[in-house]
């Protein structure tokens, strides 16, 4: 039997990260509220597929920064990655979530306890707060939970925001899944957006854009108005699907790519001249 190489497990390593399962607690999905960039994020739900089951939240967690850019498909070799990474954690650990509880009330949590670098081998040792491990840990119930891959290949913070909050509702009656426009720009961070056709424009559209082109769910959405007007749309209506045939492969195919740092420019050149009305 042919032996396989340092590189060869390096990369099987790197593959089986990417298919690491991120789960989560609904109750932080559909009722958190928080502000994270599209790297922060990205950091965090890396962090968080390092749980497995049978974790009492007692545990630390290594955090490469080198197996996370290639994990990301991002040029490891860039001096920079270890600065951008002790900016995102350092973020993580200086930000809260509010989480709205049963009886009108919120509680603020903190995601991360402890974080210590290794300068010798660019690894981090990380541990979650504690308050954040009934949201994290031993969830019997009412949780959400997706490969990786889906996430790390978004280019938008508002696509991995509304694909976690879509996915939590995948599998409700009609896999249909109404907001108020308030309430969604709560939940995916676009309150900035004050004016529908800019949340439509630089929020919606885009976040939309990236789960239909690389996650494991298929979304269309229908603005309305709850008065009834054909003006000032208040509410979005999503419908949540499961791709299929080709479009599931070609999705499996992006993300497979995307995520390689290698072939990823050669290929999208190569699927640009197939698929010309594609955009990659």
């Amino acid at each position: 039997m042919a032996s396989i190489g340092k590189q060869q497990k390096r990369d099987i390593g790197i593959a089986r990260k990417q298919q690491q399962i991120v789960v989560k607690a609904n109750e932080l999905i559909q009722q958190g509220r928080f502000s994270l960039n599209i790297q922060q994020n990205k950091v965090l739900l890396y962090l968080i597929s390092q749980i497995k089951p049978n974790d009492s939240g007692q545990e630390t967690y290594c955090f490469s920064v080198d197996d996370f850019c290639r994990a990301c498909g991002i040029d490891h070799s860039n001096g920079k990655n270890i600065i951008n990474a002790k900016k995102a954690l350092n973020a993580l650990d200086s930000m809260s979530i509010w989480v709205q509880l049963p009886n009108n009330t919120e509680i603020r949590l903190r995601w991360l306890d402890r974080i210590m670098l290794n300068k010798n081998t660019n690894t981090f040792e990380i541990t979650f707060h504690r308050d954040m491990l009934p949201y994290l840990y031993d969830i019997q119930a009412r949780y959400t939970s997706y490969t990786l891959a889906n996430v790390l290949t978004m280019e938008s913070k508002y696509g991995i925001r509304l694909y976690e909050l879509l996915k939590s509702y995948q599998h409700v009656k009609d896999h249909t899944v109404t907001f108020s426009l308030d309430e969604l720009k709560k939940r995916i961070d676009g309150q900035m957006y004050t004016r529908y056709p800019d949340f439509k424009r630089r929020v919606l559209d885009i976040a939309i854009e990236d789960i239909n082109k690389y996650s494991d769910i298929h979304v269309e959405y229908e603005p309305f108005s709850s008065l009834g007007k054909k003006i000032g749309m208040d509410s979005v209506t999503f419908t949540i699907t499961e791709p299929e045939g080709m479009d599931r492969e070609m999705r499996n195919i992006r993300r497979e790519r995307k995520l390689d740092a290698d072939t990823k420019e050669g290929f999208q050149a190569l699927m640009k001249a197939i698929t010309p009305e594609n955009r990659f």
